[in-house]
């Protein structure tokens, strides 16, 4: 490697080392394991996961959560707090971007992808980190940035040579990412077309009766829908979560330790100076400059004689503050212009400006009040953090309790013994579900439905992050697929009928409006005998949903391919039946779409592409076998 840089042409000596630097630190962070030391600690050669026996360490997690941290206190300044960024899922959201990198290694050296020195070279060559000018910054200057970051050339391009497999593997499904003239014209048309019509609505909750169903018709209405009922291979579990809830009524909170946040916190209570405005802002962007002064200057002298200010900034300001009489309300320092905010601050309140300029153009500035800094006194403030240090109390508590059932669960393997020992927390059941089920217990938890049909019956899962908090599942049993009998779903079937009846009796009469409607009889006849009110839906698009009658496809359908200025038939939809009548459809133009064509294409493209990298990468981790050490996480995380 080292032999093709020096076989460049390469010139002078490091430039700007510093800032170059900074750029390797960051790749650094992210991509080299062992240049930071884990802290804490941490026994670098521990794993907190594997992908298919590919380890990441704690050394590697570490390393990225402390660069994420770094990245939010940039981001938040003296408002971060770790307490907020624990309850958000860091440490899950660190977790699955390193899986998904292995997940990628892995699978690029499944499919024999390899990097050759040539293209790894011509990687650094090109890598602004490297360059200076334009130019690569030749190899005794780039041995020297590795060396002054503590690397040597053979881990920075192990690493370098992982992230080039990873693009080529991109690039090769992105590739067969493709698109169509055909799918291009439909997709902008669809979400370009807009639909005006008319409509009665026919709801089947008017036509629900409970009295008409006995033994005989639902059983009945069973034996013709019984694959509707059919049920796949489901298990049932049981579980007990632990969160800050649990341990928030046994939290202590002293009033020292509230005025000792108070103290520590203090930028959280201030409000700073601030300054209440109205300005007349008179744009210059594509007009003349000397024209729009001459403008500005004569509505100024019509302030200076008197004239009302609200009055003129309504007919005469073009900012969205005209409306207000130019009013901006109250605004610290930093949220205006410098130009605008150096004036409306060095202004008392009454006094209106001469012509200030910026990017903007022309101001006229009026100061209507000023607002000393504020110290929100700590009696207001009491409460709220009472709330803040009882949650954070009640998050260290819960981290204690789960790493010590984790052990606990380790030994005795039962949720049960594990339940005893915290009789604040309640042992719950599931109904059964299927892989495919939404199981409110298991949140939206990736990793929880996948462990839910791997584990064998009354195996214990490790701790699984569950919103603000973690859970335990225990495995009880696993049904067989099977069409229920009609005993143990009697309720849900003779629900059904209703159900199923009410839309017959809405389709009657939807069809009977139909009839009428279609055969010349007048709108206003048929309201008057339908008891119905004919509403109009303005703007429907292909994504509206009608809130009284709900998802319809087939509404959508009728809505963009129906003869206009004609009722249609009956249209089934969630929760009744409509009988509609197309007005007008606009929004497609063949003179607009063939000018931003190109446009639209690529950001299509993109979109479709993108789509196909979520679902490759949902893919790999349904193939590969991922192995998480919870515990392992918590202890590093605190």
């Amino acid at each position: 490697m080292l032999k093709y840089l020096r076989n460049r042409k390469t010139m002078g000596y490091l430039v700007g080392i510093i800032l170059l630097g900074l750029v390797i630190f960051a790749f650094i962070v992210l991509y080299i394991p062992d240049f930071m030391g884990s802290g804490g600690g941490v026994n670098s050669t521990g794993e907190v996961a594997s992908v298919e026996g590919v380890p990441i360490t704690a050394q590697q997690f570490v390393q990225r959560y402390r660069l994420q941290e770094r990245i939010y206190r940039a981001q938040f300044g003296e408002q971060y707090n770790p307490g907020l960024m624990k309850q958000l899922g860091l440490d899950e959201m660190v977790l699955q971007g390193l899986i998904q990198e292995v997940l990628l290694a892995v699978e690029a050296d499944r499919q024999g992808l390899i990097v050759t020195d040539q293209e790894l070279g011509e990687q650094i060559l090109k890598d602004p980190s490297f360059q200076s000018n334009g130019q690569f910054i030749g190899t005794e200057a780039y041995l020297t940035l590795l060396k002054q970051n503590g690397l040597t050339p053979q881990d920075y391009e192990a690493q370098m040579r992982q992230a080039i497999l990873r693009d080529k593997l991109q690039n090769m499904l992105m590739d067969g990412v493709t698109l169509s003239p055909q799918e291009v014209t439909q997709e902008y048309r669809q979400r370009n077309e807009s639909s005006k019509f008319e409509y009665f609505f026919i709801p089947r909750s008017e036509f629900v009766e409970q009295d008409g169903v006995d033994d005989e018709g639902i059983a009945a209405f069973f034996e013709t829908h019984q694959n509707d009922y059919y049920l796949p291979v489901q298990r049932k579990a049981r579980y007990m979560t632990i969160t800050p809830q649990s341990f928030m009524a046994t939290v202590n909170v002293t009033d020292r330790e509230i005025e000792r946040y108070y103290n520590r916190n203090i930028y959280l209570y201030e409000t700073p100076e601030q300054v209440g405005a109205s300005h007349i802002l008179f744009k210059t962007a594509d007009k003349d400059e000397e024209e729009v002064r001459r403008k500005a200057e004569d509505v100024l002298a019509q302030l200076q004689s008197g004239a009302d200010f609200a009055e003129l900034a309504r007919e005469h300001s073009e900012d969205t503050s005209a409306d207000n009489g130019g009013s901006l309300g109250l605004f610290g320092r930093g949220e205006m212009v410098p130009e605008f905010e150096q004036s409306a601050f060095s202004m008392d309140v009454g006094e209106v400006s001469n012509l200030v300029q910026s990017t903007y153009g022309f101001h006229i500035i009026k100061v209507t009040q000023k607002q000393d800094p504020l110290t929100r006194p700590l009696d207001s403030a009491r409460d709220e953090i009472l709330n803040t240090l009882r949650m954070e109390k009640a998050q260290e508590q819960m981290e204690e309790a789960v790493g010590s059932a984790s052990a606990f669960l380790e030994e005795m393997k039962s949720l049960e013994a594990l339940s005893q020992r915290y009789p604040n927390v309640q042992l719950q059941e599931t109904a059964f579900f299927g892989r495919g089920d939404t199981v409110p217990q298991l949140g939206n938890s990736p990793e929880a439905k996948k462990l839910a049909f791997d584990l064998k019956i009354g195996e214990v899962t490790p701790a699984i992050r569950i919103g603000t908090g973690y859970a335990f599942f225990e495995i009880l049993e696993e049904s067989e697929p099977r069409i229920p009998s009609l005993d143990e779903i009697k309720d849900k079937v003779g629900a059904d009928l209703v159900q199923e009846r009410a839309m017959q009796s809405a389709l009657n009469k939807a069809e009977e409006i139909a009839g009428k409607l279609r055969s010349g009889q007048t709108v206003d006849s048929v309201t008057k005998a339908s008891g119905l009110e004919l509403k109009t839906s303005e703007s429907f698009v292909r994504t509206t949903i009608l809130p009284e009658v709900g998802r319809s496809p087939a509404v959508r359908d009728v809505a963009f391919s129906a003869e206009l200025n004609s009722f249609s038939q009956p249209v089934r939809s969630e929760n009744g039946y409509v009988v509609l009548r197309v007005m007008e459809r606009t929004g497609f133009s063949p003179e607009e779409f063939e000018s931003e064509k190109n446009t639209f294409s690529e950001q299509l493209l993109s979109e479709k592409r993108q789509r196909a990298w979520s679902a490759y990468l949902q893919e790999l981790q349904r193939r590969y076998a991922v192995r998480i050490d919870r515990e392992a996480i918590r202890q590093l995380t605190g």
